[in-house]
């Protein structure tokens, strides 16, 4: 089975760096910044603050490949609004056929609920078969076909989204996904089999896993890294031969630093660190 999607996430003006109330730690993910790697595979060029997909297979072959690119103004509908004709919904899809970077309206081919399995067309014409109130996400491939779980989306909006227990609202490639995915512990990796807990943006949330680099070095993607590290800028790393490269979390109660010159340094900035985090950190070069 084999992990389908790419995602491009960007810090946007609606969700800045905040993460749970409080705010994010003086290393997030570089904005814009580029590397030398590209869907996780160590070639060409990426951002590390995008998802990326472990195998390079085309959209085509199984149902998504997202790289960055110009965010193309092709938006028909509104994804908080759902304002879409009756028996329709608005979901992300590809403008150019690839990436998805806008909305568009699309019939309501299935009923599956939240939780359910489901199927996907692609980004070009993005149906699946959940209900109105939910997308194909975590798209992997099964035996040819892409295969996810329905997926709801935010309510809410862009500056006071509302998911459900337990998820947080995942905004990406400029808003047009806007998804309730589950959150979680980066120290404790609990997510479900092929997913990691990966930094996205505002929170934590359990995503499928794409590169698995290993510590140290170059990444361009949120999920890019094993689960267990964050692709992070490298100049506050002490030898990262990209732009960004993957390094440890740690837990600031037993810090402990596997790379030479590193230590266990907070994530969040002191007195704001959400419940169940104050003892996150990262491993970076002392005082960075």
């Amino acid at each position: 089975m084999t992990r389908s999607i790419h995602v491009w996430l960007t810090v946007t003006a609606t969700i800045g760096l905040l993460a749970c109330g409080g705010e994010r730690n003086q290393l997030p993910l570089a904005d814009g910044a580029e590397d030398d790697t590209s869907d996780g595979d160590g070639d060409g060029d990426a951002d590390a603050d995008s998802i990326g997909d472990a195998d390079g297979t085309s959209e085509e072959e199984t149902g998504a490949n997202f790289v960055p690119l110009d965010i193309i103004d092709d938006t028909q509908c509104d994804p908080w609004a759902q304002d879409c004709p009756e028996g329709e919904k608005c979901v992300p899809y590809g403008s150019t056929g690839g990436n998805w970077d806008a909305n568009k309206c699309v019939v309501v081919d299935g009923d599956g609920q939240p939780g359910d399995s489901c199927t996907y067309t692609g980004t070009a014409s993005a149906s699946d078969s959940c209900g109105a109130d939910s997308h194909c996400w975590d798209v992997m491939d099964v035996d040819g076909q892409a295969v996810g779980v329905c997926t709801p989306f935010c309510d809410g909006s862009p500056d006071d989204p509302i998911c459900g227990p337990g998820t947080s609202c995942l905004v990406a490639n400029e808003g047009s996904i806007t998804l309730c995915i589950e959150t979680c512990d980066p120290l404790l990796q609990a997510c479900d089999e092929g997913l990691g807990c990966f930094w996205a943006n505002n929170d934590f949330n359990c995503i499928f896993t794409a590169g698995d680099i290993a510590e140290s070095e170059p990444c361009g993607f949120v999920n890019d890294c094993a689960p267990g590290l964050l692709c992070t800028a490298g100049d506050v790393l002490p030898a990262c031969a990209g732009s960004n490269c993957c390094t440890a979390y740690c837990d600031l109660a037993s810090p402990e630093c596997p790379v030479e010159g590193t230590e266990c340094s907070p994530f969040f900035e002191e007195g704001l660190a959400p419940p169940t985090y104050e003892d996150l950190g990262l491993c970076i070069l002392p005082g960075a």
